[in-house]
């Protein structure tokens, strides 16, 4: 009796129950009540760290019947004992390239930055020699970078990368704080460059009282000013609730604070400093964990080491725009970043026909957002109702959807 992997396999996703998370987003999703603890992530791929199941079928006696097995099968584990009918005979690595998740915050998340894939190879390689692989003070998880994509669900607000460094010393004025003087002045006359010996200020500021001092001011800056520097203000409130005592409360006054309405696409690259602040969205991302963080969180700071990768450079926030194609079964939206990891095609789906779920000879994985749609090849068929998800094999030709709804489907972009 062998498995089935030229068919679709319903995958079971990992629940990751950090307390930044929603309680009811993620259970509504899946038709399920919410629980007792916040459900903040949905883990639908191979990442050792909480790879997903899959519910796999076994031919019987030569025959075209079939039965699942009993348990689910890790994902991470189902590829390295089948290589080439998951990931196909022609792929350069050995496991799955991307990870499917998806995200829902109720509460901002830390300030955090992934590392190039130069960066993350460097650094793993100097630490494998002098920590353990689980040391909880390891930076580098492993040698690879992490870009990511983010899909908003609802509408969504995050910080993304730098402002420009005028309207940063503008925003940063407002507060009327002495101990911000300096580095306003320098972000005045220098630019971009001023970003560093700021954040390394705010860092010595750990500990004193600069935090609740900014906190009193950025209340009161709160209904005066512009309005772009009042909504600013009203997010370092915000975060102040969940971190009183961390400096990086008033992050939204130097960084960019980016809103997505339900359908847009944030892409962060290396270097790049963001926080998701709330929302809830699919996130595709390179399978890697390496997370640099610089405040705002409970967790490991290596404010040093991140302030050596960062990207200081401003620009517009990364929104991407999709190729959109029309097609008699319905609309494709193909989210394509300048990496080749992963991309994201989001496929509206009507009554009228079959939707190819291609490209065959690679693996991909199957989300679905809506509705309900019948994912099938000749060998086999899974229904995906809304927070389900299934794996298309390498393995797995020719498979279509049919019916009414909405699948994300994530697969390498090369």
């Amino acid at each position: 009796m062998s498995a089935a992997l030229d068919r679709p396999l319903r995958l079971v996703p990992q629940v990751r129950h950090y307390d930044w998370g929603t309680r009811d987003f993620i259970p509504r999703l899946c038709g399920r009540e919410p629980g007792d603890l916040p459900e903040a992530e949905l883990w639908f791929g191979a990442h050792p760290d909480a790879p997903a199941g899959v519910v796999l079928e076994s031919d019987t006696e030569g025959t075209r019947t079939s039965r699942p097995h009993r348990d689910p099968i890790p994902l991470n584990r189902l590829i390295a004992d089948h290589r080439d009918e998951s990931l196909g005979p022609g792929s350069t690595g050995a496991e799955l390239s991307f990870l499917t998740k998806i995200l829902s915050a109720a509460r901002p998340l830390s300030i955090q930055v992934h590392p190039s894939r130069k960066q993350a190879v460097r650094g793993f390689a100097a630490e494998t020699g002098t920590h353990p692989p689980s040391a909880v003070d390891r930076n580098y998880r492993d040698p690879n970078h992490k870009p990511e994509l983010l899909y908003a669900l609802t509408p969504f607000s995050a910080l993304s990368g730098f402002r420009p460094a005028a309207e940063a010393a503008r925003f940063l004025s407002a507060l009327g704080l002495e101990r911000l003087r300096p580095s306003i002045h320098r972000l005045e006359s220098e630019g971009t460059a001023a970003y560093r010996p700021l954040l390394e200020a705010l860092h010595r500021h750990t500990g004193s009282d600069f935090a609740a001092d900014a906190v009193e001011a950025a209340r009161r800056a709160s209904t005066m000013g512009d309005p772009n520097c009042r909504e600013a203000m009203r997010w370092v409130l915000r975060i102040a609730a969940d971190h009183p005592d961390d400096p990086l409360v008033i992050a939204p006054l130097f960084l960019r604070l980016t809103r997505l309405d339900p359908g847009d696409a944030l892409f962060t690259g290396p270097g790049v400093p963001h926080s998701y602040l709330e929302g809830s969205a699919v996130e595709v991302m390179a399978s890697s964990d390496n997370v640099l963080r610089l405040g705002l969180t409970s967790k490991r700071v290596d404010a040093e080491a991140l302030l050596d990768i960062l990207n200081y450079e401003t620009s517009d926030a990364a929104l991407m725009k999709p190729q959109i194609n029309r097609h008699p079964w319905g609309t494709r939206f193909r989210f394509q970043p300048p990496v080749e990891d992963f991309r994201l095609d989001v496929l509206h789906i009507v009554d009228t026909g079959e939707a190819p779920l291609g490209p065959d000879g690679r693996a991909r994985i199957l989300l679905a957002l809506g509705g309900g749609v019948d994912v099938r090849n000749a060998q086999g068929a899974s229904l995906l109702r809304p927070g389900h998800a299934a794996v298309l094999p390498a393995a797995a030709k020719a498979v279509t959807a049919t019916g009414q709804g909405t699948l994300a489907l994530t697969t390498s972009n090369q």
